[in-house]
């Protein structure tokens, strides 16, 4: 293994995620093992964006894989909206459409592939992220913020994930929250910390990465 890319909706999270795993990045680069965060960004519709991600990229995902047998590929989608893309309602249906996808491209010389091909989420979306790293985003906001939303993140359902809080927060303080905002808030936290307060999707991502080996 010497490759892993991948590959999430748009550039927001492309950045968020280089910025808060760049120690972990770090150490796999010195270990031989070159990451790289890219995004679909097609549109500023982020449905349309998943859409392409999870019909569009396994698809892409076999092409490298099959030209770089030291590789590996990750879909990183937001949970929400559900059914965008393949029937889902939750992540074991999200990855299960995904990766069944993925297997009818391959030949039968071709399943070693499987190995070197996972999906992941955020749930239900980037901004989980943010509600786990309190302190950041409350300095960010610079106002005083109280937790309205579950002690379990990753359980802030549906019907006011946490994108919608956090566009809520930032109009209450009168700021903007643009496609760097999300970065620069991650910036200055623990990975570690945001791990432990995300363990459902986000932890396992993680310990994916953890786990490669030249």
């Amino acid at each position: 293994m010497n490759q892993l890319i991948v590959y999430v909706e748009g550039e927001s999270d492309k950045l968020a995620l280089t910025t808060l795993l760049k120690p972990l990045v770090d150490k796999k680069n010195s270990e031989g093992i070159a990451i790289e965060f890219a995004s679909v960004g097609q549109s500023g519709n982020m449905s349309n964006n998943k859409r392409a991600l999870l019909v569009k990229y396994p698809k892409k995902a076999y092409w490298i894989l099959k030209n770089n047998r030291e590789s590996a590929v990750v879909l990183l989608p937001d949970l929400y909206p559900y059914n965008v893309g393949v029937p889902h309602a939750n992540y074991s249906q999200l990855r299960g459409s995904v990766l069944n996808s993925f297997g009818s491209l391959l030949s039968v010389h071709e399943e070693d592939f499987k190995s070197r091909f996972e999906v992941f989420c955020f749930k239900h979306d980037l901004e989980v992220l943010l509600l786990a790293a309190f302190e950041q985003l409350q300095e960010h906001l610079g106002i005083s913020i109280h937790k309205t939303w579950k002690r379990q993140v990753e359980e802030q359902d549906d019907n006011n994930p946490p994108k919608k809080i956090i566009q809520s927060l930032f109009r209450r303080a009168k700021k903007r929250y643009g496609v760097t905002t999300a970065a620069e808030i991650l910036r200055n936290a623990s990975l570690e910390s945001i791990r432990s307060k995300c363990p459902q999707s986000f932890a396992p991502f993680v310990e994916y990465i953890e786990k490669l080996k030249p």
